[in-house]
């Protein structure tokens, strides 16, 4: 006897074994259990999902004549005949070869004749939305009012095409794809009842690939246990597939969740060597990233294409990484995904994607934050205490000694009247300083050394080339990304403070957010390290010249490079005591 393939060998033969369709069989098992058969019914849904196969099954039952539930007895002289697909009562009629109105009119003759057994004749229209607008109109009278003994079974893939007038004369029933996990176990029982050996690795491999279709599903099936030589491996049947080895993708997400960049890009260096698809490469990671976000965020969920030893696995994939870090993963290779389709070197944006992923910034714990605000505000009081009657305590920390350049300061304004600063600053400061006062008077000449102390914070270019660089930025933004470029015409640059370009933005919200995305701040950040010399970093500041003002201050600075953050407001401070 030649060999029949999986899926004719398992095409179920009752209600019960249709898979994934529960409530469709449960309602024509009701159907036929209290007599309400209808006229005509439109099977709709995608390919291989039990369409045909529901509808030779409500056939048979309609035709059996032993039956006495809703299943046929699978006995009798017509079910026999139904098995062996030689029923001369149910006449199968292919929609697309048998399109035309003159198929239609026979159909309409040969309805009056009465079926050769039983009580009916049932027509299964399969692919129906094939036939012509003609054939449609001639076939509405009769599918509206056939004879007692006609069921018609429409079944299509594409119910959009089918006229409205048509389908206000059946009753509808919409088939869905088959869920991963009934999909799965049905594969199992099947492997199981042919004695196949199989690794439990290779199934969610055929799933995937079959879309939804259980037919899809066992065509693969076959011709990956053909490929195994009678085994079904999960690195055999994925390289059948042309498709990535799940232990691969799953090593290359490990090397990217625990930030090993060459692990990474070599796996996917080997991708391409092997020739696999780069994308179906990059769609299963994301949809391994997904089910570890999903494990990370509900560790009790249950993904249902998931065994327990893959879920636990996923769960200890997602613990070397915080919440925040696994989004930003799967956010950098949904992007990737998308450039990918676009670019005509998707392996290079896979490699972009890849680097960003593995050097993303590692967000700090809130308590370590939290305790290092403490010290900053612990520090700065101390440092107030330390100098209560200092008059100007900025700048007198920005200067090597405290009291020598303040005298300086005031020669260099007034060099020709050093006789009545010596007479007037007794009488307002203590005489032990005053003593000393006409020491630095040599020392006056060589202070140049002071005016480049200030400057060591704004080691910028002149004002005029830094709004000329910024414009440099702002027009080669402007061609990469526009609407991010028109963001930026919005802000002016303000200074450079080591190694950083402080830029004040004058706009809404909504530029705030263009400005804080990951890959914006890269794009700008890029085009300023080409344009600004000695630039390395970016400081976006909200706000008009205040913000700009305090952006500066050194204290501020420290600030924002300890945390990582940036100035969006700034408010007067409160006199002490108030707001306690």
């Amino acid at each position: 006897m030649s060999y029949q393939v999986l899926a004719r060998k398992w095409r179920p033969q009752t209600f019960d074994a249709v898979v994934g369709q529960d409530a469709i069989t449960r309602t024509l098992r009701n159907a036929l259990a209290s007599g309400r058969i209808a006229h005509a019914y439109l099977f709709a849904g995608p390919r291989g999902i039990g369409k045909t196969t529901t509808a030779r099954l409500l056939a048979r039952a309609l035709l059996c004549t032993a039956r006495t539930g809703p299943e046929p007895c699978g006995k009798c002289a017509v079910c026999v005949e139904g098995l062996a697909g030689t029923l001369v009562d149910v006449i199968e009629i292919d929609g697309a070869s048998n399109r035309g109105i003159e198929e239609i009119r026979t159909l309409r003759e040969n309805v009056k004749y009465t079926p050769a057994r039983g009580k009916y004749k049932v027509y299964i229209i399969d692919e129906v939305h094939q036939l012509t607008e003609a054939a449609f109109n001639a076939l509405l009278k009769t599918l509206e009012e056939p004879p007692p003994h006609i069921v018609f079974v429409l079944a299509t893939t594409d119910p959009r095409e089918i006229p409205p007038t048509v389908l206000s004369r059946v009753q509808r029933f919409d088939f869905r794809p088959i869920a991963p996990d009934a999909l799965r176990a049905s594969l199992e029982h099947i492997l199981n009842e042919e004695k196949v050996a199989f690794e439990p690795a290779a199934l969610p491999v055929i799933v995937r690939a079959a879309e939804g279709s259980l037919r899809d599903a066992l065509s693969l099936l076959d011709t990956a246990i053909a490929y195994g030589e009678g085994r079904l491996e999960a690195e055999t049947t994925a390289k059948l597939l042309g498709a990535t080895a799940p232990v691969t993708v799953r090593a290359f997400a490990t090397a990217v969740v625990g930030h090993d960049t060459g692990a990474a890009l070599e796996a996917v260096d080997r991708a391409a060597r092997d020739g696999e698809d780069l994308l179906a490469f990059t769609r299963d990671v994301i949809e391994l990233l997904r089910l570890t976000l999903v494990l990370k965020a509900a560790p009790n969920a249950k993904p249902a294409d998931l065994t327990h030893t893959e879920g636990n696995e996923l769960r200890k994939l997602g613990e070397s990484a915080s919440l925040d870090e696994v989004l930003y993963v799967l956010r950098a290779f949904l992007e990737a995904d998308e450039l990918m389709r676009e670019s005509p070197h998707p392996r290079v944006e896979l490699e972009i994607a890849t680097v960003r992923s593995t050097r993303r910034p590692v967000p700090q714990a809130l308590d370590d934050v939290l305790r290092r605000v403490d010290e900053a505000q612990r520090e700065i009081r101390q440092h107030a205490l330390a100098t209560p009657s200092a008059p100007a305590p900025s700048t007198q920390a920005s200067l090597p000694t405290g009291s020598e350049p303040a005298p300086g300061r005031a020669d260099a304004r007034r060099p020709a009247t050093p006789a009545p600063s010596a007479a007037s600053t007794p009488s307002s400061a203590p005489p032990a300083p005053r003593a000393a006062a006409p020491a630095p008077a040599p020392s006056q000449r060589p202070a140049p050394s002071a005016p480049p102390a200030a400057p060591t914070a704004v080691a910028a270019p002149p004002a005029q080339e830094l709004v000329t660089a910024w414009e440099r930025v702002v027009e080669e933004v402007m061609k990469r990304k526009p609407t991010l470029g028109g963001v930026l015409t919005q802000a002016r640059p303000s200074g450079v403070t080591d190694r950083e370009l402080t830029i004040v933005l004058q706009g809404n919200h909504f530029h705030r957010e263009m400005l804080a995305d990951v890959t914006n701040r890269e794009l700008i950040v890029q085009a300023v390290r080409r344009c600004v010399a000695g630039v390395e970093r970016v400081n976006v500041v909200s706000g008009g010249e205040a913000a700009g003002t305090v952006a500066t201050h050194p204290a501020v600075q420290a600030a924002i490079a300890e945390f990582q953050g940036e100035v969006v407001a700034v408010r007067p401070r409160l006199p002490e005591g108030e707001g306690q």
